[in-house]
C-alpha cells in the first residue's frame, strides 16, 4: 500500500520504474529484494497506478547500480525500453505522427509517471532542443537524468521514420568516472557542463512522419490520459495538468472552463479560483495551447488556414485569424510567409 501524498513530497507512478525491475530481472538480479531495500513491496507491482515517494523510487537506481556494479545502469536501462512499457504516455508517443508530436504531447503528462518531472522543446532553424527536468538536483544525482535523456534519445529512433539520429545529447553536470559510457551506450555525442540538460535534434528528424501513426487512436487515449491526470491525487502542478486536458479536449471540440472543469470533478469557478492561485487563468492556458499548436500546424505540418482553425475549435477561419493576431501579432498568413522568407 502507498504513502499517503504530503506536503514536502512528490510521488511518482511505479511504471516509471518497471523497465528498470524488468531489466535486472532479465539480467538474474532479484527484483524483490532490490524493492525490499528501499522499502517498497513486491504487491506493488500489482497495481502500476500505485504512486510513491520520489525518494523512494529515485533510491531504486542508487541499489540497482550498486546491486549490478554499473553506475551506467540508468543509461543502459533507457535504451531497452519500449514505448509499450510506458503506459499511456508510450502508447500515446507510438500512435503521434511525429517525433515533434510525441514531445509535444509528453510535456503535459510527465505527472502520469514523475510529479515533478518537466520537459521544454524550442526549435531554432534547423535544429530543435528537447530540454529535460526531472525535479533532482543532477550533480548530485545523474541518474534520473541520464534515464530521461536516454529514454527521449531511444523513443525518438522508435517513433521516427527518417534514418537520422539525435545530434547531441546534453548534460549539465560535470563528466563522471564512466564518462566514456555515454556515447558508447547512447550511440551520438555528449556534452558535459552544458548550459541545460536534453537533446539536441535536426529539425528533418523531428518533423519526419511516423509510419505507424493512428490519428483515431491517438484521440481515444489523449482523451483517457486527461481523464488519469485530472485524477491523480498529487501535488503535481495544477496548471499542468489543466494544459494537458486542454489538449486532450481539443478534438472533442468543447473548450469551455465549465467542461475543462469537470474533468477535475469541478466548477468553473472552483478552477478559475485554483488558477488564479497558481498565477495563471484558463484563457491563458487555452491560448499557450492553441498558439503552439497553430504554429506547428501551419509551418511544420503545412496545413491551410481553414484546415488549423477547424483543428483548434474555432467556429470559423475569420475567428482564428483574429486570436492569432491577438497572439502574435501577426495574421496566420504573414506568419507562415515570416518564416518561409
Amino acid at each position: 500500500m502507498s504513502e499517503s501524498p504530503s506536503e514536502t513530497s512528490s510521488y511518482g507512478s511505479i511504471e516509471a520504474v518497471l523497465p528498470l525491475l524488468e531489466y535486472l530481472e532479465n539480467e538474474g538480479f532479484d527484483r524483490t529484494i532490490v524493492l525490499d531495500r528501499v522499502g517498497i513491496p513486491k504487491s506493488a507491482l500489482e497495481d502500476t497506478k500505485t504512486r510513491w515517494p520520489k525518494e523512494k523510487l529515485q533510491a531504486l537506481w542508487q541499489v540497482a547500480s550498486e546491486a549490478t556494479g554499473d553506475p551506467a545502469v540508468a543509461l543502459r536501462v533507457s535504451t531497452t525500453v519500449k514505448t509499450n512499457a510506458l503506459g499511456i504516455i508510450g502508447y500515446l508517443a507510438s500512435a503521434s505522427d511525429s517525433v515533434r508530436s510525441s514531445l509535444e504531447l509528453v510535456k503535459g503528462l510527465t505527472p502520469l509517471l514523475w510529479e515533478d518531472a518537466e520537459c521544454d522543446l524550442q526549435t531554432d532553424g534547423e535544429v530543435a532542443f528537447f530540454r529535460c527536468s526531472t525535479g533532482s538536483n543532477p550533480q548530485t544525482s545523474h541518474f534520473l537524468m541520464e534515464y530521461a535523456i536516454g529514454l527521449t534519445v531511444t523513443m525518438s529512433r522508435l517513433i521516427g521514420a527518417s534514418r537520422s539520429d539525435p545530434l547531441e545529447a546534453r548534460f549539465s553536470y560535470p563528466a563522471p568516472a564512466y564518462a566514456d559510457e555515454y556515447e558508447r551506450i547512447l550511440r551520438l555525442p555528449v556534452r558535459f557542463e552544458a548550459s541545460a540538460d536534453g537533446v539536441l535534434f535536426p529539425t528533418s528528424m523531428m518533423d519526419s512522419l511516423n509510419p505507424s501513426a493512428d490519428p483515431a487512436l491517438r484521440q481515444l487515449l489523449e482523451q483517457y490520459a486527461a481523464d488519469q491526470l485530472a485524477k491523480l491525487p498529487t501535488s503535481a502542478r495544477f496548471p499542468e495538468r489543466v494544459r494537458a486536458c486542454i489538449l486532450s479536449m481539443l478534438p472533442l471540440g468543447n473548450l469551455t472552463a465549465d467542461a475543462i472543469a469537470a474533468q477535475f470533478s469541478m466548477s468553473s469557478r472552483t478552477l478559475r479560483r485554483r488558477l488564479q492561485e497558481e498565477g495563471t487563468n484558463y484563457q491563458e492556458l487555452l491560448d499557450d495551447v492553441r498558439t503552439e499548436l497553430a504554429r506547428h500546424y501551419l509551418t511544420q505540418e503545412k496545413r491551410g488556414i481553414d484546415d488549423v482553425a477547424f483543428l483548434l475549435g474555432f467556429s470559423d477561419p475569420s475567428a482564428f485569424t483574429k486570436a492569432f493576431r491577438r497572439w502574435t501579432q501577426q495574421t496566420p498568413a504573414d506568419f507562415v510567409r515570416t518564416r518561409s522568407s
